[in-house]
């Protein structure tokens, strides 16, 4: 008897745990073919095309442009334009956590928006910090990331050193990446991750531009990431 009473008491806990998760996600169906992104950005890596009339499960409302989504057990991105009949995820006690996270995803893509809005604007000059047409990599960052609220001090020395460490493999649009530059051993070099290997920075040889970290002349020379968002 009381082996019983166990089993259905488990079975019920079950039960409940599936029940919570999926009251705290949605449904909606994609009104116009998209790209299913590993990241809430259109630089991100792209795991399939969504056709038209395909549902999708919504997990969270990250901010005003995209959604988290699962498709078939897969975890990525959607925009919000390409879908419908979509009403935001239950709250639940992580919902503050969530908002949280949005508010940072938000925060990212605008930074990101902002360097890119310095290509042909910027030119490098090191140790210059006269924006937003002459400036170094650092100085670079601190200032795109000044628009958002985010202080930053001027100097990779400094950067190298901010906010939290992001291991190579967990990086989100948003991160500092340092790197090193030729044969030097130490940190030399900032830039933004914006997703897909890439980050943008400026540079010495092409001033405010888009290099990827995974592949080239930056691959080996990585050393490490910052959290500042």
């Amino acid at each position: 008897m009381l082996k019983k009473r166990f089993v259905v008491i488990i079975v019920a806990t079950l039960c409940f745990f599936t029940f919570a998760a999926s009251a705290l996600a949605s449904t909606a169906t994609v009104e116009r073919a998209v790209n299913f992104r590993s990241a809430p950005s259109t630089d991100s890596k792209v795991y399939q095309t969504l056709k038209k009339g395909t549902r999708i499960e919504v997990l969270q409302d990250v901010n005003k442009y995209w959604v988290k989504a699962s498709v078939n057990g897969k975890i990525g991105y959607v925009s919000k334009n390409y879908i419908s009949d979509f009403a935001p995820p239950s709250s639940s006690s992580n919902g503050s956590n969530a908002s949280q996270t949005g508010q940072k995803a938000a925060k990212a893509e605008k930074i990101i928006q902002h360097a890119k809005d310095l290509i042909g604007v910027t030119k490098y000059k090191y140790g210059v910090n006269q924006p937003p047409t002459l400036m170094d990599c650092s100085a670079f960052v601190k200032y795109v990331f000044g628009k958002e609220g985010i202080s930053l001090k001027w100097g990779t020395k400094y950067l190298k050193d901010a906010g939290t460490y992001v291991a190579r493999s967990d990086l989100q649009p948003g991160d500092l990446v340092l790197l090193r530059v030729g044969s030097s051993s130490s940190i030399g070099h900032v830039g933004i991750y914006i997703g897909d290997g890439k980050m943008i920075h400026n540079s010495s040889s092409n001033n405010v531009s888009i290099s990827s970290i995974t592949t080239g002349y930056w691959a080996s020379r990585y050393v490490t990431a910052r959290r500042v968002i």
